[in-house]
């Protein structure tokens, strides 16, 4: 043993039993609140524990926060899908409250003969040339016949029911087709002539003499019901251009009244023009 360790064993010794005297004091005679002990104990593990708290809490707050945000994605796509619902479901409402009040406006515009109206859809065109003629919903079941009058929801002429009718379909010739004939007359002089399609959407008005100055532009055209076919008084068209030629007749141009982007509805005159008058 080292000589220095030697000359201070006894005062080794004597420090050593007093700090083992100071512990056992420590723990069996409690000084204020705490002994040295647990003060040290405490002093030491104290900073640890804090940190593992705090480190366990922010986890926790990051598992709740994971999951929070899942739950909120979740409500947010189903939110989503449920406002898209609901706006077709809008759209689609909204669209057949118009159908209905178009079919209304229709219905009062022609209430003198509602219990002969027939309202009907367009389901179809002529793709050959969609001037030509459409189909509608409506046939041999509903009453539909040949030559039945077609009028738009304003009462305008649009055709006439053609061949072949079946039980719930039916087609309808227009009066843009080059191949019909309606007989029409100005409402201002009563110029009488034929009009036909010209299959470009509009029509023209034949028959009309080179010698007549009376007819203008924008004189009104209604028929006269001298065909048999469309009953005396529903508008046709408005004429909008009249041009001399050397030939016999005057080269007429006609707007329809109907207007056919917006065709659909359209009412069925379930009664014949004899029996109207």
């Amino acid at each position: 043993m080292p000589l220095f360790l030697k000359e201070r064993k006894s005062l080794l010794i004597l420090i050593v039993l007093v700090f083992i005297q100071l512990v056992l004091i420590s723990l069996q005679v409690p000084l204020e609140d705490n002994n040295y002990f647990e003060r040290a104990i405490f002093s030491v593990f104290s900073p640890i524990q804090h940190g593992l708290v705090s480190f366990f809490q922010k986890i926790g707050n990051i598992w709740n926060g994971y999951f929070y945000l899942k739950d909120l994605k979740k409500n947010n796509t189903n939110l989503r899908e449920e406002i898209f619902s609901l706006k077709q479901e809008n759209d689609l409402l909204r669209k057949a409250l118009n159908s209905l009040q178009e079919e209304r406006v229709m219905m009062e515009k022609l209430s003198n003969l509602d219990q002969n109206i027939l309202a009907a859809r367009i389901i179809g065109l002529d793709y050959s040339n969609v001037y030509k003629s459409v189909i509608i919903n409506k046939g041999s079941l509903d009453g539909v016949e040949k030559n039945l009058v077609v009028l738009d929801k304003h009462g305008h002429l649009v055709g006439r029911v053609i061949g072949p009718v079946a039980i719930k379909e039916s087609r309808v010739q227009l009066i843009t087709d080059p191949e019909s004939g309606v007989s029409v007359y100005s409402q201002a002089d009563r110029i009488q002539g034929i009009v036909s399609g010209d299959g470009r959407g509009r029509c023209v008005l034949k028959y009309i003499l080179s010698t007549n100055e009376e007819l203008k532009k924008s004189d009104s055209l209604i028929t006269s019901g001298f065909d048999g076919i469309f009953p005396r008084g529903i508008p046709v068209g408005e004429v909008i251009s009249v041009v001399q030629t050397t030939s016999l007749f005057h080269d007429i141009r006609v707007k329809p009244y109907f207007d056919f982007r917006h065709l659909d509805p359209v009412a069925v005159l379930k009664i014949h023009p004899t029996d109207m008058d």
